[in-house]
């Protein structure tokens, strides 16, 4: 059973268990939460009905409870001096790792200028908040009061909110900074940069998809995340925690002491593979590339740099991102030189760009490195098919072919070479079987027709034909196309 997970709500406190055709059950044994772990056995189970199970108790008993709902007896509730009370303080946590923290973009609320935050080499403690957070408020009113104690401590500090929706007053961020005097710079953070963060809180805490406000990150000199605060924040809780910034990385699972809680397993440190892992997969591969940076000596990355770097830049090319693309892969094929995927993903790039030249050594370089690769094969084929060198982009054709002995593409590039060459019986093998592979491929019988008038093979070329215009998905042109051929006979 697990109660604690959403955002203001939970999961069942329900459990449902089927239990076949057995009508009698003679006990059911529970495990209850820590700290103890104590196992109990409780009789009076009947099948078909909801049952109260209380510690301590060992004895079921049988409720009734309301339609569409779960009520709680009253008596079972656990006594006042038992209750979890209200936490008084911030909710702090001091990380035993140090994760680079997301690039802080926000657009200032003063001067509508773009800015980087965290970015002065100092420690800078974030503010997270909106305008309809009235604890928001009185924490922004509270830095106002000790701005002076705050000045001492040598750090940045910056305040950012979401962009305004599209129901919501641009103009009432601003009004309520001046209204608390807040006296740091402040600004609104882009969903881009906000989902970022939450990337980066999911990997530390596996918290759910959002993140409450206010919520405050205090951030090394590097930018690196040291602190999380939760709710309203105690200064001097911010004042140890800086201390603390001076701990060497190699001394923090040990110096900083462990989350309260029972621990199966010791602590671990950073895992950047996973994090750069995860921003790759939210489609970030900024991010994933500064956290690598930062992160590459470490032993979960620092052995497969290249395979690292042509993810991120792979990432980049899904964002449309070429540039930087191309820029990750240079990197990649200057480190490597037996990284073929690379050469091949380079070269398209570089051919986008119209650099034909070095697009083609690529593809011949990942041809010789990997003999079963198809895809640089297939690529250099088309190239060279477009420069009227089709001796030499067949021979590609053939080996590609042989790959991948079913891509309906293999059939048609070879049956343009052939037809270029006039080797017509050649081309009328592949262009059966593209047909095959590719039913809706109304150019494939149009040639198809060709060839077979090309061979005196009138009745084929005109059943070929029939079976283009009966086909469903065949382009308008190509239907055409058809009309027409079929005219001639």
């Amino acid at each position: 059973m697990k109660l604690g997970e959403g955002f203001q709500s939970q999961s069942s406190k329900r459990l449902h268990f089927g239990v076949g055709k057995d009508s009698v059950i003679a006990s059911v044994k529970v495990r209850w939460p820590g700290p103890t772990f104590a196992t109990e056995s409780f009789t009076g189970i009947q099948p078909n009905k909801f049952h109260l199970l209380v510690e301590g108790t060992g004895q079921a008993e049988i409720i009734q409870p309301g339609k569409g709902t779960f009520l709680t007896p009253e008596h079972a509730a656990v006594k006042e001096e038992n209750r979890v009370r209200k936490p008084t303080g911030a909710n702090s946590i001091l990380l035993q790792t140090r994760q680079l923290f997301p690039e802080l973009r926000y657009r200032d609320l003063a001067s509508g200028a773009t800015k980087v935050g965290a970015s002065s080499g100092k420690p800078t403690l974030l503010l997270l908040w909106h305008p309809s957070c009235a604890m928001c408020f009185e924490e922004l009113s509270m830095f106002a009061r000790e701005a002076g104690k705050l000045k001492e401590l040598g750090i940045d500090i910056l305040a950012t909110t979401a962009e305004p929706g599209p129901d919501e007053d641009p103009d009432v961020a601003a009004q309520i900074i001046a209204r608390s005097e807040f006296p740091f710079p402040a600004g609104f953070t882009s969903g881009d940069v906000v989902e970022r963060m939450l990337v980066l809180h999911r990997h530390l805490f596996y918290s759910p998809y959002h993140l409450g406000v206010p919520t405050s990150f205090l951030l090394d000199k590097d930018g690196r995340l040291a602190a999380v605060y939760r709710g309203e924040i105690d200064l001097s809780s911010v004042t140890t925690h800086l201390k603390a910034l001076s701990i060497p990385d190699d001394q923090l699972l040990t110096a900083i002491q462990p989350f309260k809680g029972v621990w199966f397993e010791d602590p671990q440190g950073p895992r950047p593979s996973v994090l750069i892992k995860e921003y790759i997969e939210n489609q970030m591969p900024d991010e994933a590339e500064r956290t690598f940076i930062l992160q590459i000596r470490d032993n979960s990355v620092s052995g497969q740099t290249s395979e690292v770097m042509a993810t991120i830049a792979q990432s980049y090319m899904l964002q449309n991102d070429f540039a930087n693309a191309r820029r990750v892969f240079l990197e990649v094929v200057k480190h490597d030189t037996s990284d073929a995927k690379s050469r091949n993903s380079l070269a398209a790039l570089l051919l986008k760009e119209g650099n034909t030249t070095d697009a083609k050594r690529l593809w011949r370089e990942a041809c010789d490195l990997e003999e079963n690769f198809s895809s640089p094969r297939f690529n250099l084929g088309k190239q060279l098919m477009k420069e009227q060198k089709t001796a030499e982009a067949m021979a590609l054709f053939q080996q590609y072919w042989a790959l991948e002995p079913d891509d309906p593409d293999a059939h048609n590039y070879l049956s343009m070479g052939y037809l270029r060459t006039r080797q017509f019986t050649n081309a009328e093998v592949h262009l059966k079987r593209l047909v095959e592979l590719r039913p809706n491929d109304g150019n494939a019988y149009a040639n198809l027709a060709r060839v077979y008038l090309a061979l005196r093979n009138v009745p084929a070329a005109r059943e070929t034909i029939t079976r283009g215009l009966q086909a469903e998905g065949i382009d308008p042109r190509s239907r055409q196309t058809l009309r027409q051929l079929g005219e001639k006979l």
